[in-house]
């Protein structure tokens, strides 16, 4: 039987060995501050390489600048950034391409809230991110394994919670997500916040996310739970208050429970665990509110969506034992193994969803 490979699209195929390539000039690109730099130029402004350089701290400007412009080249044939050819002006022999953001880079740039894509450029191509990736073919060869915990010898957490400089990244990456999804828009599809007096954001980070909902809904409540070491750095919030404790020891009483992208996170078996403590910790007509950015359809197909989810459930396999993005079946069958009696599915601008656990009863009986 003769062989049934071929090397007629090598062109191509060279993209799938170079992967690494671009996303780490990308990261360079944005850690240099290149797309800031341009865009402080005004609006459709391009500039050469060494007008660039002239704006970053550099040992050797012209061998800078030629660095910086085969760096510029990479990133223009990907279509981040535009190119205008142009004579130079000190050699009317020679030509020089000057250089321009295009619509797929303005999202790199700080927007009028001050929220920027950069940092997840930048967490997504951290060294210690890359090693866990090289771990991945444990996942089939030793299938219990965590990549992560080979790679590092500890938990995702375990080790940010000694890097604090990580840390702030990674609450400007999850920032990100929740500026995305988790927009006003979501308060115009969803209204079953309206019903709420009070609302524990369980694994919340800072608080940022209960504080948003609390700005948009001041009648709520807000409390942020989470582990003493986060809740000893987060910023005070109007409308919230901090309470330190571990998920699955015990969650504090309260009347409703959200849960934003926590549970993607965890194996079944502890997210039965987080599902019950709140089971536990809510009255009757009490509910918990999840909010997921990366529900798995049923049915896998080629679409931008699609492979942003797939992204996203290879990234939890890697990086947390057990993470995975679920569809909404699995969240159903999670929630009622644990009591809850029903679940509500709320579909959001941009894929994400708001699920419903409901203990049993009505929020009516609130009023009782």
């Amino acid at each position: 039987m003769g062989s049934l490979g071929s090397l007629e699209n090598h062109t191509s195929a060279w993209g799938l060995a170079n992967f690494l390539t671009i996303q780490m000039t990308l990261r360079a690109a944005v850690e240099l501050n290149v797309f800031n730099i341009i865009a402080k130029s005004g609006l459709g402004a391009h500039l050469t390489s060494k007008e660039i350089v002239s704006q970053i701290p550099n040992t050797n400007p012209t061998l800078a600048s030629e660095n910086l412009e085969r760096i510029l080249k990479l990133l223009s044939v990907h279509s981040l950034l535009s190119t205008i050819v142009r004579p130079n002006p000190l050699d009317k022999t020679k030509q020089e391409t000057r250089y321009g953001l295009t619509k797929e880079a303005l999202c790199l740039l700080q927007n009028e809230d001050g929220v920027s894509f950069s940092p997840a450029v930048v967490f997504g191509s951290e060294m210690f991110v890359a090693h866990s990736f090289y771990m991945l073919k444990y996942k089939v060869l030793e299938p219990e394994s965590s990549p992560f915990l080979k790679a590092h010898g500890e938990s995702f957490y375990d080790y940010m919670s000694n890097k604090p400089e990580l840390c702030q990244l990674f609450d400007k990456v999850m920032g990100l997500n929740s500026y995305l999804y988790f927009d006003h828009k979501v308060f115009e599809v969803y209204k079953g916040f309206e019903e709420v007096k009070e609302l524990m954001d369980v694994g919340g980070g800072d608080g940022t996310a209960i504080a948003k909902i609390v700005s948009m809904c001041p009648h709520i409540h807000g409390i942020n739970f989470n582990l003493p070491s986060v809740i000893s750095k987060a910023p005070k919030l109007q409308g919230v208050k901090h309470v330190s404790g571990d998920m699955f020891e015990l969650i504090p009483k309260t009347q409703s429970i959200l849960l934003m992208l926590v549970l993607h996170n965890w194996d079944d078996e502890h997210c039965k665990k987080i599902l019950r403590n709140c089971w536990k910790a809510i009255p009757d007509y009490g509910k918990v509110i999840v909010v997921e950015h990366y529900v798995m359809p049923e049915l896998v197909e080629n679409t931008p969506e699609m492979k942003r989810i797939l992204y996203y459930d290879v990234i939890m396999m890697t990086l947390f034992p057990g993470g995975k993005e679920r569809t909404i079946a699995e969240f159903d069958i999670l929630a009622k193994s644990v009591g809850f009696v029903e679940t509500k599915i709320f579909p959001l601008p941009r894929g994400s969803y708001v699920i419903e656990f409901l203990k049993g009863g009505s929020m009516g009986s609130l009023d009782k």
